[in-house]
């Protein structure tokens, strides 16, 4: 991944872009807003929630123009009634970013989640969509923006309440780069906490700077890489650098040549507690179970809960902050299903449990289901002659009830995971290698030759959205 060299612009009345010279590596942008404080010796504020809410927008997000406020997506930023894209990366760059995440976090009294925590206090960073989505005056090559809680470098607010953030993670630089969203996000919504762009390329503040791991904050660093170089405008609040390029360095929003964001972070939200232990109780795993099915889950934490939250195939199936903590699944297609369970403890800590189940009704041949069912791993799912059924014809992935459409290079259908050799798949299905998976074959032979080395069906290889393959055919159905 190459460095790039920023060109700094002023868009407008306290707007800053910064654009890349390097087109494929996304750029920043900073719109300042005024202090909610009388002057900069104003005493120190605690943040009102440990809540961080990273959202990946599913369905697409409405984000109303108006005073910022994650609780009902407004946005300074937005322009009327802006539409951002579902965030398109993938499951497996999305765990990874949320791993990331929480590893950057783990240290502080923040709880980073997925989950929507509805209209309670929270802090946001919608990782979905492009610029151009949220406002037309932003470059395509936009890869987040934030307002921060400065109004002139030395005059800040400890902390913008309720802030929403915005990492473009459908600009294609993003694509299979889960640590480069990580470091987005942690940047943009730090802003929010009045910390400026570092030239230390460990630190998710950079603006520009090449790393291939996860970058942490750091304190005692020098603020700039958005510095002028020939061709290129001020950095934000037209500071003036010492120093060009990456390089360069300038006074930073507080007022001072460095900045101390562990020391910031941690005074506004505290250090971490202990990490609580989760199970989830109900429904065993493996086991078929009815539609709206009842899910139970254990939280312990030493220093107290602050929130248990819960998810169905990353759909919310709900928040509590106090037991029992019981929950009701979402309205499901009948078919294999991951269950998530977080818990989050009053010092920050947090953990998660998975865990994978069968909706539909209870069997042991296909004669216990419907005509058009078929009796997979003990329930009862739709078959190739319903429409997403195991085995029906697709196109890409939201075809399917599964939501998973595999190609073996002639044919395309719609496939549920199986093991090979374990015998899961109906009659008239093989259980065939897919990568370090398997799929459930219409036609195919238990354990036969493994499409993705090539050795399948006609030599092809075979694509789906939950193997190790190469992926291809991908979509959400929607419900």
């Amino acid at each position: 991944m190459r460095a790039a060299v920023a060109i700094a612009v002023v868009v407008g009345s306290g707007l800053a872009v910064t654009a890349a010279a390097d087109s494929a590596r996304p750029i920043d942008i900073v719109q300042v807003v005024p202090r909610r404080t009388t002057g900069p010796t104003a005493a120190p504020l605690a943040a009102d929630t440990h809540t961080l809410y990273i959202n990946r927008c599913r369905g697409g997000c409405t984000v109303t123009e108006g005073s910022t406020d994650s609780r009902s997506d407004r946005s300074d930023l937005a322009e009327g009634a802006a539409h951002l894209s579902e965030f398109n990366g993938g499951q497996q760059t999305w765990d990874d970013m949320m791993s990331c995440l929480r590893d950057v976090y783990a240290r502080f009294n923040i709880i980073v989640t997925d989950i929507d925590p509805g209209n309670t206090p929270h802090l946001e960073v919608m990782v979905a969509g492009t610029a151009g989505q949220l406002s037309s005056q932003f470059p395509a090559n936009v890869g987040g923006i934030s307002i921060t809680a400065c109004s002139a470098v030395g005059s800040c607010d400890n902390f913008i309440p309720n802030a929403l953030a915005f990492t473009f993670g459908n600009t294609g630089f993003y694509a299979n780069k889960p640590n480069e969203l990580c470091a987005t996000t942690a940047q943009e919504i730090a802003h929010t906490w009045a910390l400026d762009h570092t030239i230390d390329p460990t630190d998710p503040m950079t603006y520009n700077l090449s790393f291939d791991g996860i970058r942490q904050y750091k304190d005692n660093v020098p603020c700039g890489s958005d510095c002028n170089a020939a061709g290129r405008g001020p950095s934000p609040f037209n500071v003036p650098c010492t120093g060009t390029g990456v390089t360069g360095t300038h006074t930073c929003f507080g007022g001072d040549a460095t900045q101390n964001e562990v020391q910031t972070i941690t005074s506004l939200f505290g250090s971490s507690g202990p990490t609580p232990t989760v199970s989830i109780t109900t429904p065993t795993s493996g086991t078929a179970i009815d539609a709206m099915f009842p899910i139970g889950v254990a939280c312990t934490a030493s220093d107290g809960i602050a929130i248990v939250q819960v998810s169905v195939d990353n759909r919310a199936a709900g928040t509590k902050t106090e037991p029992p903590f019981t929950f009701t699944a979402p309205p499901l297609a009948n078919g294999p299903h991951r269950i998530e369970a977080f818990c989050g403890a009053t010092g920050g800590g947090g953990a998660t449990a998975q865990l994978d189940v069968i909706q539909g009704t209870p069997c042991d041949t296909a004669a216990d289901c419907t005509a058009t069912e078929l009796c997979y791993r003990g329930a009862c799912v739709s078959g190739p002659d319903e429409a997403g059924g195991l085995g029906a014809t697709c196109s890409v992935g939201s075809d399917c009830l599964g939501e998973a459409c595999s190609s073996d290079g002639s044919e395309s259908h719609c496939t549920l995971p199986c093991e090979v050799g374990q015998s899961q798949c109906p009659p008239g299905f093989g259980c065939l290698e897919a990568g370090n998976a398997g799929v459930c074959w219409p036609g195919a032979d238990e354990g036969g030759s493994a499409f993705c080395n090539g050795s399948g069906a006609g030599g092809a290889t075979l694509f789906g959205l939950m193997f190790g393959c190469a992926i291809l055919l991908r979509g959400r159905r929607t419900r």
